[in-house]
């Protein structure tokens, strides 16, 4: 297959980038090729005839040790406005614009010293290279020429193209998801993103490899990234649904599954929590991380006691979090069923910051979710209508006792006894 109009797919600024690196690997006497999504998605395209342009592009150069590297630096040179990132172990680098990132990556083969491990990485051909990737649809490549942007050809070892045209996702070789558990999320990622079905073989495969357990609460920085990855894609609730249904989410605890009620099931928490994260950012001006927050909801399917023991990087507030959320969910009845005032209601969720009351309130009923949301727009805003300075005029002592009639006209106001200045005057005075 020929890939024509290559050029169509990408912004003037970033054609103009990818003609430079083609003409900068040919005075360095070395090969570069556009590999993976962005040939995969220019076909998709081409088919779709969408006209937005990709957020990364991948690159690989051949003909020499830190092949990618080179090139980048030379690039860098060139557009000094982008900002340079070189893995030298890795012998790749990336280049980052404003809008979108270049990654420079050496054609290497990756050996792994044991399941999960980073690869240990040699420079090889653009061929071999396309052998260590993960699917067939992602091991497309077509090389670059400084005059005419590509030399059109598409490079297809595996068959790639026809099944991208059947709409389907399939492993490259056996034993991929064992060797590397990253390629169970991409799997995922990769079939609810561009709506392809797993290969049976494929599917057999990642069923075989979640079962025998080898992948079991792996943990660390690589598994935590594939969360952050696959929360930031807006169908993620799908693909965490297809993870649970492919057993990948034993990678995070063998124990850990998402919620069953159709009425309550993960997707609709985590559009909820989102919904209200960005909402109350909007409403406080503040900055919690819809990321993060999606971390906290998945581990909260699990008991504290074990996912504020796993390896995924949680914060000490994330930790506590966990615990507290735990106890909120607990309370969360009585809150209805004693018919409280909004004081007695906002001494208790008060114990509990903004984020546990969000994932709290995804996950309740919707009574209880009605109060959380009354708590976290209304009455946790309320203020007492007298001012320290105001009861010092009155003849009150700074101090403690200060402090508990401030706390108690708040009360009196979120229950309606008060409003104004001269209603909290009064009844103080009553009270005495």
């Amino acid at each position: 297959m020929y890939l024509r109009n290559f050029d169509r797919f990408f912004s003037s600024l970033q054609w103009q980038i990818l003609l430079t690196t083609a003409q900068i690997a040919r005075n360095l006497n070395l090969r570069a090729f556009a590999v993976g999504g962005i040939v995969r998605d220019a076909i998709a395209r081409e088919e779709l005839n969408s006209l937005s342009f990709p957020k990364d592009l991948d690159l690989v150069f051949d003909g020499a040790e830190q092949a990618g590297i080179q090139v980048a630096i030379a690039l860098h040179e060139s557009f000094p406005e982008s900002k340079l990132q070189i893995h030298e172990k890795f012998q790749t680098a990336e280049l980052l614009w404003q809008d979108f990132a270049m990654d420079m990556a050496t054609a290497r083969c990756e050996t792994y010293a044991y399941a999960g491990a980073n690869p240990q990485v040699t420079a090889t051909t653009i061929e071999e290279d396309l052998w260590r990737r993960d699917f067939t649809v992602n091991a497309l490549a077509v090389e670059l020429d400084p005059n005419f942007g590509t030399k059109g050809e598409v490079i297809d070892r595996f068959n790639g193209l026809k099944d991208l045209g059947n709409k389907q996702i399939r492993a490259i070789r056996e034993d991929s998801f064992a060797e590397d558990p990253r390629r169970l999320f991409r799997a995922a990622r990769f079939a609810v993103r561009l709506d392809l079905a797993i290969a049976p073989e494929t599917h057999s495969e990642i069923i075989a490899t979640t079962s025998s357990g080898i992948h079991d609460a792996i943990g660390g920085a690589r598994l935590r990234s594939e969360l952050l990855y696959t929360l930031a894609e807006p169908r993620s609730a799908e693909m965490f649904e297809l993870l649970e249904n492919l057993g990948a989410l034993r990678c995070i605890h063998p124990d850990l599954h998402l919620p069953q009620n159709p009425h309550n099931s993960f997707h609709r928490q985590w559009r909820r929590s989102q919904y209200w994260l960005n909402l109350l950012n909007r409403l406080e001006g503040k900055t919690y991380s819809p990321l993060q927050l999606g971390v906290e909801l998945l581990l909260s399917y699990l008991p504290h006691q074990i996912s504020t023991k796993l390896d995924l990087g949680l914060t000490p507030d994330q930790k506590i979090r966990q615990v507290k959320l735990a106890e909120l969910l607990t309370e969360l009845p009585n809150l209805i069923n004693l018919s409280l005032k909004a004081s007695e209601i906002t001494q208790n969720l008060q114990k509990f910051d903004t984020q546990t009351a969000i994932l709290a309130a995804s996950q309740c009923e919707t009574p209880q979710r009605r109060i959380i949301w009354r708590y976290l727009t209304q009455w946790q805003n309320v203020k007492s209508p007298l001012t320290g300075a105001d009861l010092k005029k009155l003849g009150y002592d700074t101090g403690k006792q200060m402090g508990t009639i401030l706390q108690h006209l708040r009360w009196a106001t979120l229950d309606g006894a008060i409003e104004t200045k001269d209603e909290a005057i009064a009844y103080l005075q009553f009270r005495e």
